[in-house]
């Protein structure tokens, strides 16, 4: 691991003196957040850079963190110095977008509207359309607003992939490195279940003039009778067959995922990227089955060459 500071020409390989360091991620947020505890470090500024690499050398496929300083701390008898940094995305929140009308498909409106920021942004079709006119507001409240209704209209989540200054919106379990960890090695491991994001009842509703066109609503009544009773009411927007929308939703958001939380500690270069969204496996302690997780949130910290995750997991069938 490399912890490196940059602002300008100035660099400062502050890996020696890192007491510790931390970062983490969640299902939601558009960007990782690092603390790190430095001692006796050197002058840093607000907005410089901190850049953390996986392996000893200074390779950008081995970054794993790179984003500015939003605040730090120097202790006056010390000189110890306490750190917080995100990573790019941070910057959306900070700057609004003009009121402006959205015309096409949700995900390619989003790409055309933070690229037209300066940023390097890609994002893929959503697969459906919106049109409307928007408030001013940050750039990450619009991210959030058209992947939460991605989710809604397609079942499908999206997170973003950072290679440092480029972000690339993927789908959930899309990353193109997949970590498998063995549950006989892992430090701690528990299995549930959750239905605080299930839904056994979806209406879908198409407006004209804020007034309801069409509507359709589909149950799963036996869950119903199970769970009982949890409505979820979806803007179809242009999609006018809002039976259809109905019935995959429902399809959707009818499943009871299973989740588990875990704990593991490794060495792994590669696995050290891992971040929420991404799609892991687990080779279960019989050694042949293997199941795949999606990480849902990461808590990651490193010492002594040793990476150490506290992930929370889900997975639909």
């Amino acid at each position: 691991m490399k912890v490196i500071y940059g602002k300008e020409q100035t660099r400062y390989d502050l890996t020696p003196a890192v007491t510790e360091l931390s970062w983490s991620s969640a299902r939601g947020q558009i960007a990782q957040n690092c603390d790190v505890k430095i001692k006796g470090g050197p002058p840093l500024q607000t907005a410089g850079f901190l850049m953390l690499f996986a392996g000893a050398e200074l390779k950008e496929s081995q970054q794993l963190f790179h984003g500015p300083l939003v605040r730090f701390d120097r202790d006056d008898r010390t000189g110890d110095l306490s750190a917080t940094a995100y990573e790019l995305g941070w910057y959306l929140q900070k700057n609004e977008v003009s009121r402006l009308k959205l015309d096409g498909d949700a995900g390619t409106e989003l790409a055309r509207i933070i690229k037209s920021a300066g940023i390097y942004f890609s994002c893929p079709a959503f697969g459906f359309t919106v049109k409307e006119r928007i408030s001013s507001q940050s750039y990450t409240s619009l991210f959030t607003s058209l992947t939460e209704q991605a989710y809604e209209k397609t079942g499908i989540r999206y997170f973003v992939q950072y290679q440092r200054d480029k972000l690339t919106v993927l789908p959930e379990g899309k990353n193109s490195i997949i970590p498998m960890f063995k549950a006989s090695l892992l430090t701690s491991s528990s299995t549930g279940e959750s239905i605080e994001e299930v839904y056994t009842v979806v209406t879908a509703e198409r407006y004209r003039d804020d007034r309801v066109v069409s509507s359709a609503t589909k149950s799963n009544d036996s869950l119903v009778k199970q769970i009982g009773r949890m409505q979820k009411v979806i803007d179809a927007g242009e999609d006018k067959n809002v039976a259809g929308l109905a019935a995959k939703q429902l399809a959707e958001l009818s499943k009871i995922p299973k989740t588990r939380s875990i704990s593991v500690k490794h060495e792994d270069e590669n696995a050290a990227r891992l971040r929420a969204g991404w799609l892991i496996k687990i080779m279960e302690k019989d050694n042949k089955s293997i199941t795949d997780w999606i990480v849902t949130s990461c808590q990651a910290r490193w010492r002594g060459g040793q990476y150490t995750m506290d992930l929370q997991l889900e997975r639909r069938t």
